[in-house]
């Protein structure tokens, strides 16, 4: 069984392995494949403009598993399974970012494929990966993530230091603080990846909250 290839390579869109935005030909990639099939105008559009995304990202340096990367795979998969469903064929989808190839067959309906906007290759300067694929921000999962986990930082950080701050006075503050501070980069590198950046911030939140109570304890001085 022949497959159509989807992927992308030096900043363009291939299907069937034809460039897409060629005037010459525009269904030359896919025609042996679906024989009187065309491609929606807005399939198209969305493919040629995700192949530039995917060479702005690859330019970047950008790993496989951060945001914009993982945006690229995703609309990736979409888009090949919506030239599954439009051509009515199977396609083998290959991920720009890792080179994985995925293995679309018997593709009938594409149930959640998320109109975002692509961003324009800008024709001066650096390209900014960090707009790629815009989605809605889940600001309800997300606050709650955040509430929890910076609820939870909190009360571990009294409980573990209130006692020592009691005693010591400000040298418990301050070791206290050294050891959240030792937290912080392994806690920063993980501020953009997605769902994770908000038990980040909620994290710095819990400690800067938890400053409060022992800066107060602290200053009444060493308990006895």
């Amino acid at each position: 069984m022949t497959v159509l290839e989807v992927a992308a390579v030096g900043g363009r869109a291939l299907v069937g392995g034809h460039p897409l935005g060629d005037d010459d030909g525009a269904d030359a990639g896919w025609g042996a494949y679906a024989p009187g099939t065309d491609l929606p105008a807005e399939l198209v559009e969305l493919l040629v403009e995700w192949g530039r995304a995917a060479d702005d990202v690859a330019r970047s340096g950008a790993a496989p598993r951060a945001t914009d990367a993982v945006r690229v795979s995703r609309t990736g998969r979409h888009l090949a399974a919506r030239v599954s469903v439009a051509l009515g064929h199977s396609v083998d989808y290959c991920d720009p970012v890792t080179g994985v190839r995925v293995p679309l067959r018997a593709v009938r309906a594409v149930t959640r494929v998320p109109e975002v906007p692509l961003p324009r290759r800008r024709r001066r300067g650096r390209a900014r990966v960090s707009t790629v694929f815009d989605e809605p921000t889940p600001w309800g999962t997300g606050l709650t993530l955040a509430a929890l986990v910076g609820g939870l930082v909190l009360l571990t950080n009294l409980i573990l230091a209130l006692p020592m701050v009691a005693g010591l006075g400000f040298v418990g503050l301050l070791i206290d603080l050294v050891v959240v501070a030792g937290l912080v980069p392994a806690l920063w590198l993980n501020r953009r990846v997605p769902m994770w950046r908000w038990a980040v911030w909620g994290a710095f939140a819990g400690m800067g909250v938890a400053v409060l109570p022992l800066l107060v304890v602290a200053v009444r001085g060493p308990a006895g």
